[in-house]
């Protein structure tokens, strides 16, 4: 099967962010589309001159466990590229609703250490769609730069549950994705408070409903509210950090369970090197998993 072509991506600069209201607000008509999409916007959308802010940073890291000595978090850049993201998938151009994709997978690389003070260019645009067993999925590719340098790089991949496609099903994740898993351990519970949505969402500007109140996730389909898979991702990776700031660093994750809240969650490890841990989180019992993927870093 040849790969899909795209066309040649429209360059649009973002010099100021719309609100987070008025986009989840744009996206809620959105949940009424029912397009059968053939290829998604070939927009690539560029915030030029974005500061490392050190208070942003600080907040973020506190809610999602790591300390000062980490430095800027792996995950923190995510935060910086989502509101491209969020304004990529609430584009009038875009097929269906940002509030009716769920989030696979996402992994993110830093190659270069971030210091809070620094500017960031922030580049972020669609992969082409690909089938999947369970509808069709797509990339959110982010790519950021310091003064011409890549330092930091992500991909988010998205599932449009139900959504048909010409081509032959295919699951994104790897047939045997399993089969050569590490023996983990059990490494730590945490406890999740009621307001832990919330709290993310003030530190990353992710203010999804499925992930603030009962009442919000229920008219969504979920008994209560959900924990944001970047948090347990950020948490896993906090967790696992060396006790100091990385060189460079490349993790993985893939979102499996809904992790509700308020609950309790443990973290499951196993160490293939000395740089780098193959992880699970796992519900109190350790028999479901929420998040499962892998960490890999170098020290200066």
């Amino acid at each position: 099967m040849h790969a899909p072509t795209m066309q040649r991506a429209r360059t649009v600069v973002i010099d100021t962010l719309p609100p987070p209201a008025k986009l989840y607000g744009r996206a809620l008509p959105a949940l009424f589309r029912r397009a059968r999409a053939s290829e998604l916007p070939a927009i690539r959308l560029v915030r030029p001159d974005v500061r490392l802010d050190a208070e942003q940073v600080g907040r973020y890291a506190r809610v999602c466990g790591f300390i000062p000595e980490h430095g800027v978090p792996l995950t923190f850049p995510h935060v910086l590229a989502f509101p491209l993201h969020l304004m990529m998938l609430t584009d009038p151009s875009f097929p269906w609703s940002a509030l009716g994709v769920v989030h696979l997978s996402n992994t993110v690389r830093m190659r270069r250490p971030l210091t809070a003070g620094q500017n960031l260019r922030i580049e972020v645009e669609c992969g082409p769609l690909m089938p999947h067993q369970k509808g069709q999925a797509f990339t959110l590719h982010t790519r950021i730069y310091r003064r011409g340098e890549a330092v930091w790089d992500g991909d988010s991949v998205y599932l449009k549950r139900g959504a048909r496609s010409e081509s032959a099903a295919v699951s994104t994740e790897p047939a045997d994705a399993s089969a050569h898993a590490p023996l983990l351990a059990r490494e730590a519970r945490w406890q999740l408070p009621p307001q832990l949505g919330r709290d993310y969402a003030k530190a990353s500007g992710d203010f999804n409903p499925i992930h603030l109140y009962m009442l919000s996730a229920k008219a969504f389909g979920f008994s209560r509210a959900i924990a944001h898979g970047m948090w347990t991702l950020a948490r896993t990776l906090a967790a696992l950090h060396p006790v100091k700031a990385l060189a460079s660093g490349r993790a993985h994750g893939d979102f499996k369970l809904p992790l509700y809240i308020p609950g309790d969650a443990t973290l499951w490890t196993a160490a293939p090197s000395p740089t780098a841990r193959a992880f699970e989180v796992r519900d109190l019992a350790g028999d479901r998993p929420h998040l499962r993927g892998h960490f890999e870093w170098e020290l200066p």
